[in-house]
């Protein structure tokens, strides 16, 4: 492996934590146009209609998740809070740092690129959907057993 290769491994691995849940990118998103109430924000994300995805019943996001979301994400330092000590009751906003709105501008050439192969997204997605793990990864293949892959050239290097 080269060390080019290395470099994009490890920060292919270090976008998981920006985006590795399945509403991080939304929270994100919604967030990178302005501080938001938590109501506000759930609100909004669950009026997104995207697709299948985003609109069957599953795909709802409900306030207790969205509470340890933010949370997690104020912890990690993606997400600032602040209170509003001039209203009665005082009032929670939350918004996304500079930085992370700076990462969603530049996922926009990847997002061209997406648009241009939607093949492969359907492929991966029918993927997950068909191993009962519609989480928009492709989580879960480390669990295939044995015999489930099978590929010519790793035949070949038991031999040496």
């Amino acid at each position: 492996m080269t060390a080019r290769d290395e470099n994009l491994l490890r920060g292919l691995d270090d976008l998981k934590y920006l985006f590795g849940d399945k509403w991080v990118p939304a929270i994100l998103v919604v967030l990178s146009n302005g501080p938001m109430r938590r109501k506000d924000i759930l609100s909004t994300i669950n009026s997104y209609s995207i697709g299948k995805e985003w609109s069957d019943k599953r795909a709802v996001l409900h306030d207790s998740y969205l509470a340890r979301t933010v949370k997690k994400l104020t912890e990690a330092g993606l997400v600032t809070r602040t209170r509003d000590t001039e209203a009665f009751p005082p009032r929670v906003y939350y918004s996304v740092k500079a930085e992370v709105v700076e990462s969603l501008e530049l996922t926009k050439p990847l997002l061209a690129w997406i648009e241009a192969h939607p093949e492969l997204i359907a492929q991966a997605r029918a993927y997950s959907r068909q191993r009962g793990r519609d989480m928009g990864t492709l989580t879960g293949i480390d669990e295939l057993g044995d015999g489930d892959i099978e590929d010519e050239d790793d035949d070949e290097d038991e031999d040496d």
